[in-house]
């Protein structure tokens, strides 16, 4: 494996999704690797329906910020798949990824060749393995670890090296994998609480979810402290911002309560995050707003920020459950709502329009996204949906402002 294209073709290549209930094919992964995921730092592993990636940043900024050297894992990416693997806020380096995918390649091969093919680990499964080789080799302080999708089979939570287990809130999301209740979907989210390590609840976390959360806690002896909204701000847009902020102070003043005031607001004054209510262009915004819960703290945020008349732009996932949130957009006579025509990713297809059960079925529906723009030249736009359709529609409008 000479080239980062090669390394990227490998990870995109392999099968996206596999048995989710065992961690059989990543642990023989693990043994094949002589189980990097031993050398890891102290770890703070945050999961949650929304909040996760705000989260992740705000508590490595502000590690930082003390001094420290922090491997964070996130996803999905936003414009550079190598965002996944960052030591302070630096992007894995290219020949570190192609090195590293290389040893994942060769021990999943010899997963797949002594299982006689019974065990193939999936993308995800790949992607968290070359995050445990690359971070056990950086000589980190701490690792901010994001789950991947719910929690107690997320790939990520074959993590030993737990200190605080972060749950920023949780909603009705991937229903089908979860469950489609808020009781199933804390559970499976609760699943990432370690013995001996702490617990750190979100502020909006409701009184159903923390009922199951506090129950698998005390089952693991892991302490739980809940955020509360306090005096710290940081620089991500949206009121709803404060609720991620206050779980990221608590959940690093619970791994390092030395950690002085100061130091803390000085990092959460340098958060960036893509994709969060971000001004991209003048009058046009991105937001990832991927489920109902999500939708709804978006218009929160267009009610505080936006002045005149705005254009939703949405290109969702069909298996996302968002018509409630969609119509309280719609009864909003600030905004006016559109959607736009989204492939979706591999799996997973796009929101047709045939899907859709509002009260209003004369939406306006866009081809394409640049039919969307030309249509609203003069009016504030805001973009959102599925992440995988912010982070296209990122790349095309950074590529265009270069």
């Amino acid at each position: 494996m000479q080239r980062i294209e090669e390394a990227l073709a490998y990870i995109h290549g392999r099968p996206k999704a596999g048995k989710k209930d065992s961690f059989t094919r990543l642990e023989a992964l693990m043994t094949a690797l002589d189980h990097p995921e031993d050398h890891l730092p102290e770890t703070i592993h945050i999961t949650g329906t929304n909040g996760k990636g705000s989260v992740a940043t705000m508590v490595t900024v502000v590690a930082q910020a003390a001094g420290l050297r922090v491997g964070t894992f996130t996803s999905p990416f936003m414009t550079d798949f190598r965002e996944r693997f960052q030591i302070n806020g630096e992007l894995i380096t290219p020949a570190d990824l192609i090195f590293y995918t290389g040893q994942v390649q060769k021990a999943t091969d010899q997963v797949e060749q002594a299982s006689a093919g019974q065990l193939t680990p999936t993308e995800f499964e790949v992607v968290t393995a070359i995050m445990f080789l690359y971070f056990a080799d950086q000589d980190l302080d701490l690792a901010v670890v994001e789950v991947g999708i719910g929690g107690r089979f997320d790939s990520t939570n074959i993590l030993k090296t737990t200190k605080v287990a972060v749950i920023t809130t949780v909603a009705l999301d991937h229903q089908a994998m979860l469950g489609d209740t808020i009781a199933a979907i804390a559970g499976q989210k609760a699943g990432i609480i370690k013995p001996g390590a702490k617990t750190v609840i979100g502020p909006g976390v409701t009184a159903e979810a923390k009922e199951v959360i506090e129950a698998q806690a005390q089952e693991m002896g892991s302490p739980v402290l809940v955020a509360q909204v306090g005096p710290f701000q940081s620089a991500l847009p949206g009121s709803f911002q404060a609720d991620n902020t206050a779980t990221a102070v608590l959940a690093l003043k619970t791994w390092r309560p030395d950690l002085q005031d100061e130091v803390i607001q000085a990092g959460l004054n340098r958060t960036f995050l893509a994709g969060r209510f971000e001004q991209i262009q003048p009058k046009i915004y991105l937001d990832g707003a991927h489920n109902q819960a999500g939708i709804q703290a978006l218009h929160q945020s267009i009610k505080e920020n936006l002045v005149g008349p705005v254009t939703v732009i949405i290109g969702s996932l069909a298996d996302k459950n968002v018509d409630l949130a969609f119509l309280e957009l719609e009864q909003d006579p600030q905004i006016t709502l559109a959607l736009v025509t989204f492939d979706g990713v591999a799996g997973r297809p796009g929101l047709q329009k045939d899907q859709m059960n509002l009260a209003n079925q004369d939406l306006i529906w866009y081809d394409s996204l640049d039919q969307a723009f030309s249509e609203n030249l003069q009016q504030t736009v805001v973009i959102t949906g599925s992440l995988y359709f912010i982070s296209d529609v990122r790349r095309k409008l950074c590529q265009k402002k270069s």
